[in-house]
This record gives C-alpha cells, sequence and structure tokens, in this order.
C-alpha cells in the first residue's frame, strides 16, 4: 500500500516536471538569448573604455596647453624689455605725476592724498596706456630707476612723486606762465597720427612738458583729428628756442608755428567776427520780420469773397473757371487751381461777392465742361486762414519783384555796363569796357 502512494508521487512529479519544461523556452534559444546579452554588456563596456580613454585624452591635451600658455607667459615675464620701451615706461609715469596732467586729473590727486603720495602698481596698471605697455610690476620698477620726478617704495610695490618736486600753485598766474611757453603747430596728417608717433617726432626738440592733439566731434560723435596741436615746453626759454628755428618739417611737410597766446587771439577775433555776423543776420531777418508784419497789416482782402469748388472734372482749366464766373459781373481777383487737381478757389475783389453768388446758384453747384460742380463760400477760420496764405504771398511777390528793380538799377548806372540796344554791327569788334581790360 505504501509503496503503490510513493509510485504515484514519484509520477505526479514527472508530470509536473514535464509540463514545465514545455513551458520553458527550447535550449537553443536559451543560449542566444545569453550570446546577446554578453554581447550588449561588452558594447557597453567598450563605450564606456573608449569615453574613459577620449576624457584623458582631452585632460593631456589641456595640460599640455596650459603649460605652453603659462611657458609662454613666463617667457614673456621674464624677458629682457628694451631700452625704448623701458624709456616709454618711465615718459608715461612721469606724465601721469607730472604738473600738465594733475593739474586736472582728479583721480590721482585724491590717491596721492591717502598714503603720504604712495600709490600701489595694481592701482596704476588701471590706466590703459601704460597696461597696453606691460602689465609686470618688475618692469615697471626697473624702468623707473633712472626718473628724477617718481620714487619707488622700499618693498618696490608702490610709487609716488617725489617731495624734491611738489606740485606748483595752479593758479592764474600759472596758467598764464603756462600759455606763454605753448605752441600751436599745424600741418600733421589727419589720418594714421597718434601720440606716440607725435612724441617720438618731438624727442628731437626736447626738453618738452606735454602734447595736446586737437580733435572734433562729427554728426555720429566720432572724434577725428583736425591736423594741430599745442606743445607745452618745459621753459619759456625753450619754447623760444623752438619758435627760433628757421624750418620744423613732418614727414618733409614744414609745419604752421604760431604763439599759442596769439593763436588764441586770432580764434576769438573769428569767433567774434562770426557772433557779430551772426547777430547782424538776425537784426536784419527781425527788420524783415518787423515789415512783412506791416506790409500785411497794409494789404487789405474783402471778406466774404472766396468760393471753394469741389470735384474738379480731370481736363478742366483755370480760364473755364474764370469764364464761368465772369458773367456775374463781380471783378474777379485770382483764381486758384492746376490742371489735374480736384479743388479750386475763386477770389473776388469785392466784399461779400461770393454770398451774393452762391445765392444766384442753383443748388449751390455751377457748370463747369459739361460737370456740376459743388460750391460753398469759405468762413470764419477757414476763410482767415486762407487769407492769412494770399497776404504772405503778396508780400513775396512785391518783396521779389522790388529786388528785381533794384538789381536793374544797379546794372544801368554800372559805368562799365553795356546797353542792349546798342549792339555793335556784325562786321565790328565790340568794344572792351574799362572791366574787361
Amino acid at each position: 500500500m505504501d509503496n503503490s502512494k510513493e509510485e504515484n508521487n514519484i509520477e505526479k512529479d514527472v508530470e509536473s516536471v514535464n509540463e514545465e519544461v514545455k513551458e520553458d523556452k527550447p535550449v537553443e534559444n536559451l543560449n542566444d538569448d545569453i550570446n546577446k546579452k554578453e554581447e550588449n554588456v561588452e558594447t557597453e563596456e567598450s563605450k564606456e573604455t573608449e569615453k574613459e580613454e577620449k576624457n584623458k585624452e582631452e585632460e593631456k591635451t589641456k595640460e599640455v596647453e596650459d603649460k605652453k600658455v603659462e611657458e609662454t607667459k613666463e617667457i614673456k615675464e621674464s624677458s629682457e624689455p628694451t631700452t625704448e620701451l623701458l624709456e616709454q615706461i618711465k615718459d608715461q609715469i612721469e606724465f601721469y605725476f607730472g604738473d600738465v596732467n594733475m593739474q586736472r586729473d582728479k583721480f590721482l590727486t585724491e590717491q596721492i592724498k591717502l598714503e603720504n603720495g604712495w600709490i600701489p602698481l595694481t592701482v596704476m596698471l588701471n590706466f590703459n596706456m601704460l597696461a597696453t605697455m606691460t602689465t609686470n610690476c618688475d618692469v615697471i620698477v626697473k624702468a623707473l630707476e633712472s626718473s628724477e620726478l617718481i620714487e619707488v617704495s622700499e618693498d618696490k610695490t608702490k610709487i609716488r612723486r617725489s617731495p624734491k618736486f611738489p606740485l606748483p600753485k595752479y593758479d592764474e598766474e600759472y596758467r598764464k606762465a603756462q600759455e606763454a611757453r605753448t605752441v600751436y603747430m599745424k600741418g600733421f596728417p589727419l589720418k594714421n597720427t597718434n601720440i606716440q608717433k607725435l612724441k617720438t617726432f618731438f624727442k628731437q626738440y626736447e626738453p618738452y612738458e606735454n602734447v595736446v592733439i586737437r580733435k572734433y566731434q562729427d554728426k555720429d560723435k566720432v572724434l577725428h583729428f583736425k591736423g594741430s596741436i599745442f606743445v607745452q615746453f618745459k621753459t619759456l626759454d625753450d619754447a623760444k628756442t623752438f619758435m627760433e628755428r628757421k624750418s620744423v618739417k613732418y614727414n618733409d611737410v614744414e609745419l604752421i608755428r604760431k604763439w599759442a597766446a596769439d593763436y588764441s587771439v586770432e580764434r576769438a577775433n573769428k569767433h567774434e567776427g562770426r557772433r557779430q555776423h551772426y547777430q547782424e543776420m538776425k537784426e536784419k531777418k527781425n527788420e524783415s520780420l518787423q515789415k512783412d508784419a506791416k506790409v500785411l497789416e497794409s494789404v487789405n482782402l474783402p471778406k466774404g469773397a472766396i468760393i471753394h469748388l469741389s470735384d474738379m472734372p480731370d481736363k478742366c482749366r483755370r480760364d473755364l473757371i474764370r469764364t464761368c464766373f465772369e458773367k456775374y459781373e463781380v471783378p474777379i481777383a485770382y483764381v486758384q487751381y492746376e490742371c489735374g487737381d480736384k479743388e479750386a478757389w475763386i477770389r473776388f475783389q469785392e466784399e461779400n461777392a461770393a454770398k451774393t453768388i452762391l445765392e444766384k446758384l442753383p443748388n449751390k453747384t455751377i457748370k463747369i465742361d459739361e460737370s456740376e460742380i459743388t460750391c460753398r463760400v469759405l468762413e470764419d477760420e477757414e476763410e482767415q486762414k486762407y487769407l492769412d496764405e494770399v497776404k504772405k504771398y503778396i508780400v513775396n511777390v512785391r518783396q521779389r519783384n522790388k529786388s528785381r528793380m533794384d538789381n536793374r538799377k544797379g546794372r544801368s548806372t554800372y559805368k562799365g555796363g553795356r546797353k542792349r540796344h546798342m549792339s555793335p554791327p556784325a562786321n565790328q569788334p565790340p568794344v572792351k569796357t574799362p572791366a574787361q581790360e
């Protein structure tokens, strides 16, 4: 009995195993899936490996580039500056602390009050012109070794104007002395001229204190060189020596030289002449306006004497309009119309003439060139505005005619003028007037 039960249990177990095997995939398919999974894993691993290698290469490249930049920077900073560069740096810093610049440089004036005149080199490097020459503080210190005007601190991090050279008192007396040793010069090329080129040029005429380039601003607010400068010399004697030279040329062009004081007087006289000219023109214009106003007041135009015509035919003429209104036996002053216009105005010489004529028109229309034209009388503000324009036109015509008459009188009184009706015969050469000889 027990043996039969065991046999039955074994059979059931076998059947369940067989069913599980039926539901599972074939062995071959299972192997394919395993192979695919392994391939995917290998592909992902290879991609990650490539990415890591690429990152490593990029890092190496960046390190090499950074190293090159650092080496270039070190070479540039460690390279010995030229004598010319050191001289330019010294001149530029001496200019910053010089009498001329300190007279107007509010920033430096405030800075020298903070630490007994000492200014850090890091602050000086904020000046654009100096920064274009060098950003190396050691180079600046080296450039200032030969300077008498500038002192360098013991730790070589600050500079100041030497107390041996105190700033002058910037009063009227100083301004006049400054102008007395300044020279105006003109004739430099308008293009490709800069302060560095001018300073190089004036090396041969040292000692000088400052060179000021004169510029003007165009309508687009762009600055352009005028071709002229001011040169301020160290002393009046230096300026006199320069002015006593027979010739001063720039690129083989002789330069115009004047004392700055004389140039200022000439310029002031020119401005005064222009001012007086503009003032005279303004006064003449005001006189002309006053005359025009008086003439306008003297022009009396009747009211109620203007008829406005609308929807004019395309091929209408001024004489046709005049003919249509002449039958009413009212004097016509003017017909305002141009061929092709859609509007016209007819002005009469008598007061309220337009109103009288309009009352006689059937339906306030008139027939011109087989077309019915609508008519109306100008009134109130519209009428006054039209009359004002007519008065201005009349005044302009009178002034134009007067000018023509004056010109004719001027020609007739000219001694050298010739009379038109006195032309010489065809076979006789014309006689020369005194003006032609």
